[in-house]
């Protein structure tokens, strides 16, 4: 484990932000994997753990595929927790938008776009905490959606349709970043 760990903050400091706030979120994530003992275990929550989420984004239409979160009435992009045996955040993305979206993604069609650090609220089950999220490109093809798990609804948006939804920095950050490539 210790050498995917390498290997993460290798990818880490390798990765160039896009503007001041994703450097902040980039040297926050980066003292969380030099200095925490388990820096994705989900179940550590001070300051808080490691996630791995997938922007979904089919190339020849530029339409972007997010879930609809039950808890946060919000459309976001599929992501989660790492499990035990998961090397990397990219296995975790990959593996999350297997799960919510219910599409196979290509990790050779995938890479990192963006680091984000942000707060969820306390539940009845877990007390408020950080997710040093790791946010990848994931380039596919326009296909139907299914979404599981925890997702109640799954949609192929347009870039006109986001502009419509209220969103986070971090996703209009992931749209900015996504377009120019």
């Amino acid at each position: 484990m210790k050498s995917s760990i390498q290997a993460i903050i290798q990818a880490i400091e390798l990765h160039c932000p896009i503007d001041e706030i994703e450097a902040a979120h980039k040297a926050a994530i980066l003292d969380h994997f030099k200095h925490s003992a388990e820096p994705m275990d989900s179940f550590c929550f001070e300051p808080g753990h490691a996630t791995g989420s997938a922007w979904v984004m089919a190339k020849e239409t530029q339409q972007f595929a997010l879930i609809h979160h039950k808890t946060l009435d919000r459309w976001l992009q599929p992501g989660g927790h790492a499990e035990a045996e998961e090397p990397d955040l990219l296995t975790v993305s990959l593996r999350e938008a297997q799960e919510e979206l219910g599409i196979v993604l290509d990790p050779n069609r995938a890479s990192l776009l963006d680091l984000d650090v942000h707060r969820i609220p306390e539940t009845k089950k877990y007390p408020s905490h950080l997710h040093f999220d790791f946010r990848y490109l994931c380039i596919t093809q326009l296909q139907p959606l299914k979404p599981a798990t925890d997702v109640d609804r799954s949609e192929w948006f347009s870039l006109d349709q986001l502009k419509a939804l209220q969103l986070d920095p971090g996703i209009e950050r992931m749209i900015q970043k996504s377009l120019k490539g």
